[in-house]
């Protein structure tokens, strides 16, 4: 396959289950797991006046783990096995915020405790020591966007960000992301196999 994605565009791919959606955002991070690899093809990465492959990478390696996460982050498709069940949900948007933003760790919780309350997380004071087993479906969703944006990377990659939703949540969700895009300037690519999601999003 072949696309680019322009710097606030909003890009959707649309399949049927194991197609390859998944793995097309796994290439990107870098996350591809053995024995898989990328064997062929070009990921170029637009950054800073910069062009980089991302193909070429080390995927353990410095220059990809500078950009996994801070400048490219990711929403995975559940939530519940995506979140570390022993850590709070702050500590884990904190954890970014403080390897790739150089915050101490008093000003990562403040920022943690502002993007739990910009996705719309009640008492998000209270909610950033919150256990993930502690919140709702809908909520450990909308933590996983918290995470995701909390570096303001420049491309989010949403993976079936609303397949375990119910449908008004799924809409909330939805609405959610696309306030972010454009608050924050964040290109998304979505990827779904609901072609309802693609038409009806507002994208």
């Amino acid at each position: 396959m072949s696309f680019i994605v322009e710097p606030g565009q909003t890009v959707g791919i649309v399949g049927e289950s194991g197609c390859g959606k998944s793995v097309t955002a796994l290439s990107i991070m870098g996350l591809i797991r053995q024995p898989g690899k990328i064997v062929g093809g070009e990921i170029v990465y637009h950054t800073n006046g910069k062009s980089i492959n991302i193909a070429k990478l080390d995927p353990t390696g410095k220059q990809i783990r500078s950009i996994r996460g801070n400048e490219i982050a990711m929403i995975f498709q559940e939530p519940m096995t995506s979140l570390n069940p022993v850590f709070t949900v702050g500590n884990q948007i904190m954890e970014s915020i403080i390897l790739h933003q150089q915050f101490h760790k008093r000003d990562a919780r403040e920022r943690a405790i502002q993007m739990l309350d910009k996705v719309g997380i009640p008492l998000p004071e209270q909610r950033v020591d919150d256990y993930p087993h502690q919140l709702s479906g809908g909520m450990r969703q909308r933590a996983m966007i918290a995470m995701a944006l909390s570096c303001r990377p420049s491309l989010l990659i949403a993976d079936e960000p609303t397949t375990a939703l119910d449908v008004t949540i799924q809409a909330q969700v939805l609405d959610l992301m696309i306030d972010l895009r454009d608050e924050f300037k964040t290109s998304i690519i979505m990827i779904t196999h609901d072609l309802g999601v693609i038409a009806g999003g507002g994208w």
